[in-house]
């Protein structure tokens, strides 16, 4: 991950959650650069997630324009525990980005 060191996440709220998954312990938001701020000209979004007690992190990359809805996919991530292992990630920059946030 290459995220430039001016960046913004805006808090995703997962959709649809039933009565037993609503007391999670998951964190969401998205990151997005537009091609003008990155050095390869190419727009980026990273759907990123952290446990309350931050010491899980997750990502998916997603590159050039997709249509994505990333609500549904923080309940995924929520209910699956499979689809959320698959997304862990242990890449440095993650903790500084949510340190912020």
């Amino acid at each position: 991950m290459d995220i430039q060191t001016n960046y913004s996440i805006s808090e995703i709220i997962p959709t649809r959650l039933s009565k037993k998954d609503q007391n999670h312990q998951w964190v969401f938001a998205l990151h997005y650069e537009v091609p003008s701020q990155r050095n390869d000209g190419r727009e980026y979004k990273a759907f990123l997630f952290r446990n309350n007690e931050r010491t899980v992190f997750g990502l998916k990359e997603f590159y050039d324009w997709q249509h994505i809805d990333f609500r549904k996919m923080a309940t995924k991530v929520i209910q699956d525990k499979e689809y959320r292992e698959s997304l862990i990630s242990d890449d440095p920059d993650l903790p500084k980005i949510w340190k912020k946030h």
